[in-house]
């Protein structure tokens, strides 16, 4: 078996955006869908002392309101009193494109922390 290596352009993500002090990426899902697919944010914060990475990942949620168990009053409720509604996103990537997600991480933050 052959060890796999990052590749460049790299299956499955994709540079949507350069700011200076942030990228934006976007990852596809191996299922073809583009409803999976999950926006990226990399952004450095602070100055050079107190740098922090921020990683913001964002997705489009859908919700079943006609399903038989899904209540819209209980997540109105949730939403009233807690302030929240927990939802989960998943996002299949081949071991390749994992791979090049990790790899695409560690550069960013490397090159945002050098400029």
């Amino acid at each position: 078996m052959t060890a796999l290596k990052a590749q460049t352009p790299a299956r499955g993500i994709s540079l949507a955006g350069d700011y200076g002090d942030a990228k934006n990426y976007h990852i596809e899902c191996d299922c073809s869908s583009t409803e999976h697919s999950v926006k990226m944010w990399i952004e450095v914060n602070g100055d050079k002392e107190t740098q922090d990475v921020e990683v913001g990942f964002y997705v489009d949620t859908w919700t079943p309101f006609w399903d038989k168990k899904f209540n819209r009053f209980r997540t109105a409720w949730n939403v009233l009193v807690n302030g929240v509604n927990r939802q989960e996103h998943h996002i299949i990537l081949n071991k390749q494109a994992a791979l090049n997600l990790a790899k695409v991480v560690e550069s960013t933050v490397i090159e945002l922390d050098s400029r």
